[in-house]
């Protein structure tokens, strides 16, 4: 294995580290931004609107796969499914927020 394997399976290690350390804590769902403003949980396929849930950034890491930073998210839906999301960007639903 040559070192660009190395880093490569190090630097995704890092966000799939921080995804498992998530669910630990109950953020067990798996969300996907999709068309016009909603989010769709991968596990029981229910779509939320934005406005409807709390998002929050906790962490970015850099994939090397795709070669672009990833930001990671935590969704609460206000009743009791809460999870991550991971987005090329920063993602809010926060007013006065960019």
């Amino acid at each position: 294995m040559n070192s660009l394997d190395k880093n490569t399976r190090k630097l995704n290690s890092l966000l799939t580290k921080r995804v498992i350390e998530l669910h630990s804590k109950g953020y067990d769902y798996d969300f996907l931004l999709s068309g016009n403003q909603h989010l769709l949980c991968l596990q029981n396929n229910t779509d939320f609107k934005v406005t409807d849930v709390n998002i929050n950034i906790v962490d970015q890491g850099y994939d090397q796969l795709s070669g672009s930073y990833k930001y990671v998210h935590t969704i609460d839906t206000g009743n009791g499914e809460r999870g991550v999301l991971i987005a090329e960007g920063i993602f809010t639903n926060k007013i006065g927020a960019h």
